[in-house]
């Protein structure tokens, strides 16, 4: 029984030997399809390739070599522009900061007159308000010195009128006036 064993474990052995070539040979088999299916792809890529390369030489080559000296033109402007560029943006600068200086000042002395204004205002309103005052004040003292007189002018009148009526009506008593009800008596 022990010989069959050993036979049997160099047989698994042999089995498993020719198992694991049999995997390998399968293994090196694909390895070998796939590197092939790899080259086919890179020459259709190559062949792809070459053919862009033939296109961009026949086609867009001659462009850009038409299109270099108008790039090289442009650069050579935009060489010349920059510092003129330059120079308006520092001549702009400068004529924002004037601008602004100026308009700070423009600030100041609007703000200036707007208080002198506002003063003179409160001086107008001052005089007149016065104005106003003293003229009343002379109106009463017109009044007064016109009307007084007057009434003293009126009051000499009805003096006289009552002394040249008493002279000359009778002696009736001025200060007997008829009641309302003496008119009524007839």
């Amino acid at each position: 029984m022990a010989q069959s064993a050993y036979g049997r474990a160099i047989m698994n052995e042999t089995t498993l030997l020719i198992a694991f070539i049999a995997v390998t040979a399968v293994a090196v088999v694909l390895q070998t399809l796939i590197l092939a299916g790899i080259y086919a792809s890179t020459r259709k890529a190559s062949e792809h390739v070459d053919a862009l390369a033939t296109r961009v030489n026949e086609q867009v080559l001659p462009l850009v070599l038409k299109v270099l000296p108008l790039v090289e033109q442009v650069l050579g402007h935009v060489n010349e522009t920059v510092p003129k560029v330059q120079t308006v943006i520092s001549n702009l600068a400068e004529t924002s900061d004037l601008v602004r200086a100026q308009a700070g000042k423009i600030d100041e002395a609007v703000t200036e007159i707007v208080g002198i204004a506002l003063t003179q205002a409160g001086n107008v309103d001052v005089l007149a308000t016065r104005t106003l005052q003293r003229a009343d004040v002379v109106a009463e003292a017109m009044q007064h010195v016109v009307m007084s007189p007057m009434r003293r002018v009126s009051a000499l009148m009805e003096g006289v009128a009552a002394g040249v009526g008493k002279f000359v009506g009778g002696r009736k008593d001025p200060s007997a006036k008829p009641g309302p009800t003496d008119e009524m008596f007839i």
